[in-house]
C-alpha cells in the first residue's frame, strides 16, 4: 500500500479489500492516532436520515485556477445529505488528505447545509468564486446526432455550464486541464435555448431543448426526467443573467452604407451606433425605444425604434458578419433586464418568454 502522510499523526492510501465472498473492490483508509476508517471508493444515496457522528471541521482552499476537485451528490429533495460522491487525482481535495468518498457536508464557511437541496449548496460552494468560474450546471444528457447512415440516434453528452460559457464534453471534466479540452464551447448570452413543446419534438422523446449556437447550428438534446428539463432551463437563464450583468456592454462590427460601423449593445442605456474610425454616435435608443426588428436570415438586420419627441418610427438597417451572435445577444440583455426588475422570472420560462418580448409594454421581434 502505498500510504501518502497528510499530517504527522495522520496517514491515508487505497487499497484492495476481499472479504471471501466476493471480489476484491478498492477502500480508503484513514489512519490516525487512535482510529482506522475504512471507507468504499464509491457511494451509493439511499433515503434515511442524515449522519452527524464523527463530526469534524476541515479547510480547503481552492486552487488559483479550478475548484476543489471533487464532486457531490444527495440534498435535502432525495431526503438525504449531500455527500461526497468522487474525489479527482492530485487536485486540491485529494492532495488535503482530509477528506473522503462517502463524507457528509454538513457545514459551508459556517453556514448550515443540512436541510439544502443540491442546487443550494452548489450555489454556496460557487460563492467566493469570481463569476467567470461558477459552476451553475453540470449534468449528462444525450444529444441527437446523424450517424453516416443519415439515421438519427442518440449519443450520451455531458453540459456545464461554467462562468460565461457553456461547455459540450464526451465525459465529465475531472482536472482542470480537462475545461480547455470541451468538444464543443460557446458563450452563453450569444446563443439560444428553447424548451420544446410536444408539438416540436423531432421523435418520441420527451423533456427535449435546443440550443441555436452563434453561428446559427441547432443542436437538439434530451433528458430523463421533467424536473432534469426544468432544472436546464433555470440553470441557463441563471447563467446568462449571471454574464450578462457580469460584462455590461456588447459590442459588434457591422457596416452601414457601406461604412464600418460599430453597434454597442448596453446593459445602462441601450443601443449606441457609432462610426468606427472616429468613434463619432451615429445614434442611440433606449431599450424602450425599441417597438420590433427583422432580419433576412443571412446578415442583415432591421430596427425599429420609436422617436420620444415625435413618436415616428425609425428604421435602422445594419449588416452583421455574425447574424445570430447579435441576435442571441439582444435577447440575453433584455432577458436581464427583465431578470433585475422580476426575481420571479428565473425558473419560469413560459414567464420570461412572455416577459422578454414586453419588458416596458413594447414588443421585440427576433426572427432566427
Amino acid at each position: 500500500m502505498d500510504f501518502r502522510t497528510a499530517c504527522e499523526e495522520t496517514k491515508t492510501g487505497i487499497c484492495l479489500l476481499q472479504d471471501g465472498n466476493q471480489e476484491p473492490f478498492k477502500v480508503r483508509l484513514h489512519l490516525a492516532k487512535d482510529i482506522l476508517m475504512i471507507q468504499e471508493q464509491d457511494v451509493i444515496c439511499v433515503s434515511g436520515e442524515p449522519f452527524y457522528s464523527g463530526e469534524r471541521t476541515v479547510t480547503i482552499r481552492r486552487q488559483t485556477v479550478g475548484g476543489f476537485g471533487l464532486s457531490i451528490k444527495g440534498g435535502a429533495e432525495h431526503n438525504i445529505p449531500v455527500v461526497i460522491s468522487k474525489i479527482s487525482k492530485e487536485q486540491r481535495a485529494e492532495l488535503s488528505g482530509l477528506l473522503f468518498i462517502g463524507d457528509a457536508i454538513l457545514q459551508i464557511n459556517g453556514i448550515n447545509v443540512r436541510k439544502c437541496r443540491h442546487e443550494e449548496v452548489i450555489k454556496k460552494i460557487n460563492r467566493n468564486f469570481p463569476v467567470n468560474q461558477q459552476i451553475v450546471y453540470m449534468g449528462w444528457c444525450e444529444a441527437r446526432e446523424q450517424d453516416p447512415l443519415q439515421e438519427c440516434v442518440y449519443f450520451p453528452t455531458f453540459l456545464a455550464l461554467r462562468g460565461s460559457c457553456l461547455h459540450k464534453f464526451l465525459a465529465p471534466p475531472v482536472t482542470t486541464w480537462d475545461w480547455t479540452r470541451a468538444e464543443k464551447t460557446f458563450s452563453v448570452y450569444e446563443i439560444m435555448c428553447k424548451i420544446l413543446k410536444d408539438s416540436d419534438l423531432l421523435d418520441r422523446r420527451k423533456h427535449c431543448f435546443t440550443v441555436q449556437s452563434e453561428s446559427g447550428e441547432d443542436l437538439y438534446f434530451s433528458v430523463e426526467l421533467d424536473c432534469d428539463l426544468a432544472q436546464w432551463e433555470r440553470a441557463f437563464q441563471t447563467a446568462t443573467f449571471l454574464e450578462v450583468e457580469r460584462i455590461q456592454s456588447k459590442t459588434y462590427a457591422c457596416v452601414l452604407e457601406s461604412h464600418l460601423m460599430g453597434l454597442t449593445i448596453d446593459f445602462s442605456t441601450g443601443f449606441i451606433c457609432f462610426d468606427a474610425a472616429t468613434k463619432a454616435i451615429l445614434w442611440r435608443y433606449k431599450f424602450s425605444q425599441l417597438k420590433g426588428s427583422s432580419d433576412d436570415g443571412k446578415s442583415k438586420i432591421k430596427f425599429l425604434f420609436q422617436n420620444p419627441d415625435t413618436k415616428q418610427i425609425e428604421a435602422k438597417e445594419l449588416e452583421f458578419s455574425n447574424l445570430f451572435a447579435v441576435l442571441h445577444c439582444i435577447h440575453s440583455f433584455f432577458a436581464a433586464k427583465v431578470a433585475c426588475l422580476d426575481p420571479l422570472f428565473l425558473g419560469n420560462q413560459a414567464t420570461a418568454s412572455a416577459a422578454a418580448s414586453s419588458a416596458t409594454t413594447n414588443k421585440a421581434k427576433y426572427t432566427t
